[in-house]
């Protein structure tokens, strides 16, 4: 199925995107507290994109991490760039069908893990010298401690396990809602973002 070349969000999209952004807040804090190598931040991005089209999820992740970014730490605005990868790749994966069955979910949760890890990775490398305080900065000491790794590297690994973790954990929990959400109701998503 092709992308919609409109950029225009429906009514419906519009009432999800706050929503979404509020489960993803919610689901970064607690995960954040408990310092899980996982972040499960991005799961409305994904539920949003996915429902609506690639837009609507790379606007949710922009709100997300720049809600973020004002409460948190201007830091996590230089993640922006890795919210808009994970809400234009769910949306894509949303189109194609991937999110028809399980398996498909964690397929495309690998993808967009392995490109949001990618992208992350470069921005916590350039800005925070490897490290960050979340779990996966303690998952790149523990690395660096193990193989002796350079920081760079360590940082690059970390990135890329955690976030083939969380992608494909974050997706499954979005095909699950899915799978409950009342078809009428998903329906009228899908007809939204045609």
């Amino acid at each position: 199925m092709p992308l919609p070349a409109r950029r225009s969000l429906s009514t419906l999209a519009l009432a999800l995107i706050p929503r979404a952004v509020a489960l993803n807040l919610a689901l970064g804090a607690v995960v954040g507290a408990l310092k899980l190598p996982v972040y499960l931040d991005s799961v409305g991005t994904i539920l949003v994109a996915v429902l609506a089209g690639p837009w609507a999820g790379v606007v949710t992740g922009i709100v997300s991490n720049s809600v973020l970014g004002l409460l948190v730490s201007p830091a996590l605005f230089a993640f922006i760039p890795v919210a808009i990868v994970i809400g234009w790749l769910a949306g894509v994966a949303g189109r194609l069908g991937a999110f028809r069955t399980l398996a498909g979910s964690l397929a495309a949760g690998l993808v967009i893990g392995i490109a949001a890890a990618l992208v992350s990775a470069a921005i916590v490398i350039a800005l925070m010298g490897g490290l960050t305080a979340s779990g996966t900065g303690i998952l790149t000491i523990a690395i660096r401690a193990t193989f002796g790794t350079s920081v760079d590297s360590a940082a690059k690994i970390a990135a890329v396990l955690t976030d083939a973790l969380d992608k494909p954990l974050s997706c499954a929990l979005v095909f699950l809602v899915l799978e409950r959400l009342p078809r009428r109701l998903g329906a009228r998503f899908r007809s939204a973002a045609a």
